[in-house]
C-alpha cells in the first residue's frame, strides 16, 4: 500500500465518521438549537455519559483483539501466534 492508498482509505474513514455525526449522531444529540446535548450535561451526568463511552471502548477494543488473534491464528500455520 502507498502513502496515497493509506491516505485514501483514511478519507474513507472520516467520510464514513462525518456522514455517522449527521445521520445517528444527529438523530441522538443534535436538538437543532446549535449547542450538542452532550454540551449541555450536568459535569456528574458527562463523567458518567465519558465512563459509560470508556467502557464501550474497551469492549470494542477487546472484540478487535479476538478477531485479530482469530485471523492471525488462522493465517499461522506454524502457531507461532499464541497470545
Amino acid at each position: 500500500m502507498t502513502s496515497e492508498q493509506l491516505a485514501a482509505e483514511v478519507e474513507k474513514i472520516i467520510t464514513a465518521t462525518r456522514e455517522r455525526i449527521l445521520g445517528v449522531g444527529a438523530e441522538q444529540y443534535d436538538d437543532g438549537s446549535g449547542v450538542q446535548k452532550f454540551e449541555r450535561l450536568e459535569l456528574g451526568d458527562l463523567a458518567r455519559w465519558m465512563i459509560e463511552e470508556a467502557d464501550d471502548l474497551i469492549v470494542y477494543a477487546a472484540m478487535l483483539r479476538i478477531r485479530a488473534q482469530r485471523l492471525a491464528a488462522a493465517g499461522d500455520t506454524a502457531g507461532r501466534i499464541t497470545t
